[in-house]
């Protein structure tokens, strides 16, 4: 396909700047802070109700156990049946302890939040250096272009406005308009369309109405809570039925 000039390459040129902002924006800025505050408003809850269904699933095995050693009239050996099961539930154990190091790891490190007015301008400094310097964009840029644009992107994801504005000031001239293939803009902006709906659609973006919204809030807040009670009370009756067996 032929390079031309074309009118419509500067609307295109802006549309994809605008897409390739907020996919990016959406991946470094928008998703991190859902997540945060999705595990830290009901992780902790969900943590539990997990290590409680858990704990049930281990008593379960247990009574099992006791219950063969009773209809072979051996005699039980609880020490050696709680090795089996540390050995059986070994890996789900991890499990809840990542969970658990995930939420303590969230509560201990609170990054610093830029000013509004600090935020607005790493946004519209950076959504400058998008159409300045991506590849997709710019893709005959000298190397040192590029080099820039990956600096761009690491002070983005990192909400580092000096280091933004220190790729503003070396910055080389902007060359006159270059011939770009209408084509390949529709297509780019098409992926990048396609990318922002999957974002959008998986975790942690899709957790973003219940954080949003206090009533869809409180009613899965109340719903944990007594998911938690109710295995609370059946892991009391199972130790109960364990305790008259042996």
């Amino acid at each position: 396909m032929s390079l031309i000039i074309h009118p419509e390459v500067n609307k295109l040129k802006e549309q994809l700047t605008q897409m390739i902002y907020e996919y990016d924006n959406l991946v470094n800025h928008v998703c991190p802070e859902i997540e945060r505050r999705y595990v830290l408003e009901f992780g902790l809850h969900e943590y539990k109700l997990y290590s409680l269904e858990l704990e049930i699933d281990k008593f379960r095995r247990k009574l099992h156990l006791i219950q063969i050693e009773i209809n072979h009239e051996n005699e039980i050996n609880m020490d050696g049946i709680d090795k089996i099961i540390a050995k059986e539930f070994e890996e789900y154990d991890k499990q809840v302890q990542a969970q658990i190091d995930e939420i303590n790891f969230l509560k201990e490190n609170n990054p610093e939040k830029l000013s509004e007015s600090d935020s607005k301008k790493l946004k519209k400094i950076y959504r400058c250096l998008v159409k300045r310097l991506h590849p997709d964009l710019n893709p005959n840029q000298s190397l040192f272009e590029l080099s820039l644009f990956y600096k761009a992107v690491q002070s983005f994801q990192q909400g580092d406005l000096m280091g933004l504005e220190s790729v503003v000031a070396i910055l080389p001239d902007e060359n006159a308009e270059e011939a770009c293939e209408i084509d390949n803009l529709k297509k780019l902006i098409n992926d990048y369309e396609e990318l922002i709906d999957k974002v959008k659609k998986d975790y942690p973006y899709n957790k973003k109405n219940l954080l949003d919204n206090r009533e869809d809030h409180d009613k899965y807040m109340s719903m944990l809570l007594e998911l938690i009670r109710d295995r609370e009370n059946d892991i009391e009756k199972l130790e109960n039925n364990i305790n008259s067996l042996i």
